[in-house]
């Protein structure tokens, strides 16, 4: 199990349950970047703000390097949103991948790869209990949101030089500021207190292990894998696009990130993030 040492730093639509087999890659090239201890702060601003700070100061970290926060006063969500927790009771961390064999038009694998390492981590920890992976790559358990995901790249040229993941899920949380619309915790799902120790070790195997994935050049199992378990495929939903509402089912989602939807009259149209909204039943 991964120890870990302590920085004292204070900066101001249900689917069916699907089985998936992983391929086996004992034969292939693994390798094991995850081998450092993750570090462990008891309150920063933004543990992906820390990460970048400590990069752009000239400290060095192997790949896999991490580090995870009891505290975060200003976490950072997708776009222009937060993320907000209560002290020592998430988990909130941040690991440093160097993809420089992955081209950054391919990134949004990238993405895949961490929402579905995420999906199994949670599947694992709440055993009989089935969480999805809303576009893009959110994780929710019936409507309620329970984990999130923030990746930052650094690009030069046509390499990847740097990116930090960045992923908070809510673990023993049960109340949350009434402004969240729709949020949840693995504790409102068991009714137990998991041990975040527990957690973040099995998030960091489950990271690796999709890394490696990705590295043997298993895409099409990672795209298919995304698919299979993304909240709403092949199923009628309700969109909201500007003051537009809509019907239309979700049929992929292309190479950038982009997602596909059929219309009812047959129509095929790509959409950003934040270009288009799911709705609840009640909302539609």
């Amino acid at each position: 199990m991964l120890g870990y040492y302590y920085l004292n730093i204070s900066i101001a639509c249900k689917l069916q349950t699907n089985i998936i087999i992983y391929p086996n890659l004992a034969t292939k090239n693994m390798h094991d970047p995850f081998h450092s201890a993750p570090l462990f702060m008891e309150q920063t601003d933004s543990t992906n703000r820390q990460l970048w700070r400590m990069l752009d100061e000239g400290q060095h970290f192997e790949e896999g390097f991490a580090i995870w926060a009891g505290f975060q006063t200003a976490g950072k969500g997708l776009g222009n949103t937060a993320w907000h927790g209560e002290a020592n009771k998430n988990l909130s961390l941040s690991l440093l991948l160097k993809p420089h064999f992955l081209p950054p038009g391919k990134q949004f694998t990238l993405n895949k790869c961490i929402a579905l390492a995420i999906h199994k981590t949670l599947n694992e920890l709440c055993t009989g209990h089935t969480f999805t992976i809303k576009w893009p790559n959110d994780i929710y358990f019936d409507d309620k949101k329970i984990a999130g995901t923030l990746i930052e790249n650094r690009i030069l040229g046509h390499l990847f030089e740097t990116c930090i993941v960045g992923v908070g899920i809510n673990i023993n949380q049960t109340v949350f500021p009434a402004d969240i619309p729709n949020p949840g915790s693995l504790k409102m799902i068991t009714g137990k207190n998991l041990d975040l120790n527990i957690c973040l070790q099995a998030l960091l195997e489950n990271i690796h292990q999709h890394y490696e994935l990705l590295i043997n050049g298993q895409e099409d199992f990672i795209n298919q894998s995304y698919l299979v378990n993304l909240l709403g495929y092949r199923q009628q939903l309700s969109f909201r696009k500007g003051e537009t509402i809509f019907r239309a089912m979700i049929v992929g989602v292309n190479e950038y990130g982009k997602l596909i939807l059929k219309n009812d009259h047959g129509r095929i149209n790509e959409y950003g993030m934040k270009e288009v909204v799911f709705l609840q039943e009640d909302q539609a």
